[in-house]
């Protein structure tokens, strides 16, 4: 359940999972989505301070940009038989859903993002961004074979980035910023209590075997057969948190001639602990008497199952950046760039919530290797009011398709873009953009097994199926210089 809180770490998105590889909100700019991330080096406007705040010294006056950008996904999981079993029980199985169930998901989202630089002299340059950097919202149907292992979690982030940009010769510049990140989860899950009687049940059985009364242990195992796996057990789990952190950026840009340009930006690790609630619904439908062979002492209520609503934190680690561009004029008509983007998120490898009651911490085995993405794109000015954009992009899934989870059913996409720059006057432009990305199919048998480690909070349900993913961007983006 860990991983349900650490998968997206962001902003109202509820469609990472299908834009940006990770966890990661794809796009920053209207600008930039035109050339699917390809235009780290081109520095024409505020924005550019995502991307490589270096850029900013090409930048004259005071300059501001500001975004909105419209998701949509559109998500489809087709189960192949999901389940739940009670390892070292004996226990068949119990199917959660049928093979061929359905979930089709579409969600949208609206997403804002401001840029403002500032050239105090030839040398020095300063500017801000409110951006958000990682994101992930999904629903499920309550009843979908997967609910053991997640039916929602919104996980919502915004940075503000305060940058100084220096120029020490004509051809390089230097950036230094700091990055304060808001972070907030909150999920939920199913809890299939049939299951965690069923194992009470037979903890109790064995220790009757051990005492010598075998009569007994066999009703307290025929019980546990009874309920095991019995969805009108069903209860729930919702674990909310959030959390401040900071983290520092770094960037360079050289100017090798006044029609080609290189760019390197760095954005560090930022490591966050949210801290929040967790909130546990049991059922009120367990006979006392099985109750109370699960507890050991009768007539004392639910909570004594452990699962009491109390304090939860998980500490986590957003991954560092690390970001290569290039850009060149053509002639006054054409420019062609590049980007390519490493990502660190083998910082990601198991993650754990712990709980402030004595309810066993819910861990999950993560495995996430680093990845990168590869962005090529063009500019065409057509009039001098008027200039369009294009570019692709291939985004490396940080997830092996052995942990591909249902909280991130991530896996490779591309990216196609469009985009259009239109002059309004010498003081304001539009940027338009427009992006379809298309992700492989996502087969997955997911188990939430607490990573090996015991004692658990787990399920021990496996999520089988096949994903198919698809998104649009829309983005709009106003630029105005004084």
């Amino acid at each position: 359940m860990a991983a349900l809180i650490a998968s997206g770490l962001a902003f109202f998105m509820p469609l990472d999972q299908a834009q940006a590889a990770g966890y990661r909100f794809g796009t920053q700019s209207a600008s930039g989505e035109g050339t699917a991330n390809a235009n780290g080096a081109e520095g024409e406007d505020a924005s550019a301070l995502f991307a490589n705040p270096a850029a900013i010294t090409r930048l004259s006056g005071l300059r501001f940009s500001g975004v909105i950008d419209y998701v949509k996904a559109d998500i489809k999981f087709v189960d192949q038989g999901s389940f739940v079993s009670l390892p070292g029980s004996g226990f068949q199985p119990v199917p959660i859903s049928r093979a061929g169930d359905t979930q089709a998901i579409t969600s949208t989202a609206v997403v804002p993002h401001l840029y403002a630089s500032y050239q105090y002299s030839d040398t020095l340059s300063f500017g801000a961004g409110m951006f958000v950097p990682f994101g992930a919202k999904l629903e499920y149907a309550p009843s979908w074979g997967g609910r053991y292992n997640l039916n929602a979690v919104d996980l919502k982030s915004i940075a503000f980035n305060p940058n100084v940009a220096w120029k020490p010769s004509k051809a390089v510049s230097l950036a230094f910023g700091i990055t304060a990140q808001r972070m907030e989860g909150d999920l939920t899950r199913a809890v299939p209590y049939g299951s965690v009687y069923a194992s009470g049940l037979l903890a109790a059985a064995q220790q009757a075997a051990v005492g010598g009364a075998p009569g007994l242990a066999l009703q307290l195992r025929q019980q546990a057969a009874q309920v095991f796996g019995d969805a009108s057990f069903d209860g729930s789990i919702r674990v909310k948190g959030d959390s401040w952190a900071f983290g520092p950026n770094l960037a360079l840009m050289w100017e090798l001639s006044e029609q080609t340009r290189l760019g390197l930006a760095w954005r560090g690790s930022i490591a966050h602990t949210l801290k929040g609630n967790a909130d546990w619904t049991q059922p009120s439908t367990l006979p006392p008497t099985v109750l109370a062979a699960i507890t050991g002492k009768p007539g004392d209520g639910h909570s004594k199952l452990d699962h009491n609503d109390s304090g939860a934190s998980l500490s986590v680690k957003t991954p560092d950046s690390l970001s290569m561009h290039a850009f060149h004029q053509i002639d006054s008509r054409f420019a062609v760039m590049a980007d390519a983007t490493w990502y660190r998120y083998s910082l990601l490898q198991t993650l754990r919530i712990d709980f402030d009651s004595t309810a066993a911490p819910s861990v999950t085995a993560e495995h996430w290797k680093d990845s990168w993405r590869l962005s090529a794109g063009a500019n065409w000015r057509v009039s001098p009011a008027l200039m369009l954009r294009a570019g692709v992009s291939y985004d490396k899934s940080p997830v092996d398709a052995v942990y591909r989870s249902p909280a991130l059913p991530d896996s490779d996409r591309t990216w196609y873009a469009l985009g259009a720059n239109i002059a309004i006057n010498k003081q304001a432009s539009v940027d338009l953009s427009f992006g379809y990305v298309k992700l492989k199919d996502a087969p997955m048998s997911a188990t939430d097994d607490g990573a090996g480690i015991q004692p658990c909070s787990c399920a021990y349900s496996t999520v089988r199926g096949n994903y198919e993913s698809t998104a649009k961007t829309f983005g709009v983006q106003l630029n105005y210089q004084f």
